[in-house]
C-alpha cells in the first residue's frame, strides 16, 4: 500500500518542482532584460579660473594691453541623452589692469552661453576633448584711469560703453572632474562702442 502511494505522488511532486523551477528561471531572465544599463556620469556644474592677456581698442588708432583674471561658474546641460552635445551657461567676474601705456583698472561682469561637444578618449569616458563656441554679454561695472595725478572714470570721461556683445571659441581637455582649456574672444564689430576687446585665455576648472 505504501509503495502504491509513493508511485502515485512521485510524478505529481516532480511536476510541481519542474513548474516552480520554470517560473523562477523565467523571472530571472525577465529581470536581466529590464535591468538599466549603467550610465556615464556627466557633471552639471563647473567652477573655473582664467588668465587672459587682452587688447582694448579705445579709439580709432589707440589700443591698451590689459592683463585679466577671471573667476566663473557655469551650468552644463546635456541636450540629448546618450549624445555628447551640451549647452553651457553661466556668469563670471573679471578684474583687468594695465601699467604699460596707462595705469587703468576695470571690473567686468559677463554672461557666456556656449555649445560644447565632447570627444571621449577612453571607454570609461574619463578623458575627453571638447571644442566649444558661443556668445557672451558683458557689463563693465567700474573702469578708472590712475595715470599721473588724475583719477578718471573711463565710463564717463573716457567715453567707454558698459555693455557689449562678443563671440568666443576654444577647446578643453577633460580629466574626469578637472579640465584645462584655451579660448579666444572678440567683440562683434560696432564702431560706435568703445572699448572693443580681443581676449586670449587659458582656464583651469573643476566639475561637480
Amino acid at each position: 500500500m505504501a509503495l502504491f502511494v509513493v508511485l502515485c505522488l512521485g510524478p505529481s511532486a516532480w511536476g510541481q518542482f519542474d513548474d516552480d523551477y520554470a517560473v523562477e528561471e523565467w523571472t530571472l531572465d525577465d529581470f536581466e532584460e529590464e535591468a538599466p544599463k549603467p550610465q556615464h556620469k556627466e557633471y552639471k556644474n563647473a567652477l573655473y579660473l582664467q588668465y587672459s592677456p587682452s587688447r582694448y581698442k579705445v579709439g580709432d588708432n589707440s589700443r591698451l594691453r590689459f592683463n585679466e583674471i577671471l573667476l566663473g561658474y557655469s551650468r552644463i546641460m546635456q541636450v540629448v541623452e546618450d549624445t555628447p552635445y551640451f549647452v553651457e551657461a553661466g556668469a563670471s567676474v573679471k578684474f583687468s589692469w594695465t601699467k604699460c601705456e596707462a595705469d587703468a583698472r576695470a571690473l567686468t561682469f559677463r554672461v557666456p552661453v556656449n555649445v560644447l561637444y565632447k570627444i571621449y578618449l577612453s571607454k570609461k569616458k574619463d578623458y575627453a576633448i571638447a571644442p566649444f563656441a558661443g556668445a557672451s554679454v558683458r557689463a563693465i561695472a567700474v573702469a578708472r584711469d590712475y595715470s599721473g595725478n588724475q583719477n578718471t572714470n573711463l565710463l564717463c570721461d573716457g567715453g567707454w560703453k558698459s555693455f557689449q556683445v562678443a563671440w568666443q571659441a576654444g577647446v578643453r581637455f577633460y580629466l574626469n572632474r578637472y579640465f584645462l582649456g584655451i579660448s579666444y574672444s572678440r567683440d562683434f564689430r560696432d564702431s560706435s562702442k568703445y572699448p572693443g576687446v580681443r581676449e586670449c585665455g587659458v582656464h583651469l576648472g573643476y566639475c561637480f
